[in-house]
């Protein structure tokens, strides 16, 4: 008489612990095997008695049974085609070619982009180097007479080369333990610098620092309708008369040489578009240089201010001293000139910047 089948019962019993054994990684034929290993599970979990043999049996069943379908899902939603259709992809490349030459024209005016003095005569701009308003070593009395002189000059602006604060982020937080002013004094002290000195801003380009994290700067920049660019700006500055100037102004330009701290400058001279003026800071310490290019055909300055961190652990523990003089640069520049040499003068003093602007727009009147 043939061995009847199985109940269903048995046969999920058997798959049940002999699935749970071979997930455990027990094999047939291994000591001990899955049908040993099963069969102890079962017996301690139900307490029943089970010899092999019959457990082999349930298992044998088991093995040659489907299992049972089940539902694998137990909610249904609805599948959203995510695929472009040729229409949809046309209009895609359609409003790409559009946005890249909207793009491409901002591109080509922000490359020398003309800046129109509405002022009479000679003018000035005083660049103020990295202030680092919230360091411990910001020569604070310096910059607060810079400023009053800036403001009480006629014809003076003002721009900046960058790092206005540390904006200490990431593995630097730990500076700020380092230094006496909080986050929020560092943010005060920026919107004082840039709204309450009461400065006639030009520019102001975002440094290393700034760039960090440039939420501040940028949302003081868009209440006080300042220009600002991040890191470097190419301009053209057009006079009453027709006279123009172009300016390239960087945090700083690539390139460094030990024997000569205005390498990068010179190098942008030499291997971009010519302009009177190169001017950037980052490096803290300063340089003026002027020079005619007799290939190119005009006459240049570079120049590198200084800034206000007068006091830097830093640059002690790595054996720089520290310079003097230079915190600002202050580029005049005068369109009634009647050679290039004089079109444009630099001055490492802003004091003296500051009285030599004020002479050029006296001695006219």
């Amino acid at each position: 008489m043939p061995t009847p089948p199985l109940k269903k019962e048995k046969i999920e019993t058997a798959r049940k612990y002999i699935t749970q054994a071979r997930l455990l990684g027990f094999e047939a034929g291994g000591t001990p095997s899955d049908v040993m290993v099963s069969r102890d599970a079962y017996v301690t979990a139900t307490g029943k008695k089970m010899p092999l043999r019959t457990w082999r049996a349930w298992v044998t069943a088991a093995d040659k049974t489907p299992p049972p379908d089940e539902p694998t899902d137990l909610v249904q939603i609805e599948p959203i085609n995510q695929e472009w259709d040729s229409e949809g992809r046309q209009a895609l490349v359609d409003h790409m070619s559009t946005r890249f030459k909207r793009r491409e024209e901002i591109a080509k005016q922000r490359t020398w982009r003309k800046v129109y003095i509405k002022k009479e005569g000679p003018i000035g701009i005083c660049w103020l180097g990295d202030p680092h308003v919230d360091d411990n070593g910001c020569n604070w009395p310096m910059l607060r007479e810079h400023c009053e002189l800036i403001t009480a000059t006629e014809g003076m602006f003002a721009a900046t080369v960058g790092d206005l604060s540390n904006n200490w982020i990431g593995r630097l937080q730990r500076l700020w333990a380092d230094q006496d002013t909080s986050k929020e004094s560092a943010r005060a002290l920026v919107k004082w610098l840039m709204h309450d000195a009461g400065l006639p801003w030009l520019i102001v380009l975002l440094g290393n620092h700034d760039a960090w994290d440039p939420e501040l700067v940028r949302s003081m920049c868009e209440t006080n309708k300042i220009w600002l660019e991040d890191w470097q700006a190419r301009f053209e500055l057009h006079f009453p008369g027709g006279r123009t100037s172009r300016i390239h102004a960087s945090h700083n330009f690539k390139g460094h040489s030990m024997w000569n701290t205005l390498h990068g400058h010179q190098k942008a001279a030499h291997m971009s578009s010519e302009a009177h003026l190169y001017i950037a800071g980052h490096t803290h310490n300063w340089a003026l240089h002027q020079e005619e290019s007799a290939s190119r055909g005009f006459v240049y300055w570079l120049a590198r201010c200084r800034g206000y961190k007068f006091i830097d652990d830093f640059a002690d523990k790595l054996g720089h001293f520290s310079q003097a003089e230079g915190a600002s640069i202050v580029s005049v520049f005068n369109p009634e000139a009647k050679t290039e040499s004089a079109f444009l003068q630099c001055f490492s003093d802003v004091e003296v910047g500051a009285d030599y602007l004020t002479w050029l727009r006296t001695k006219r009147k």
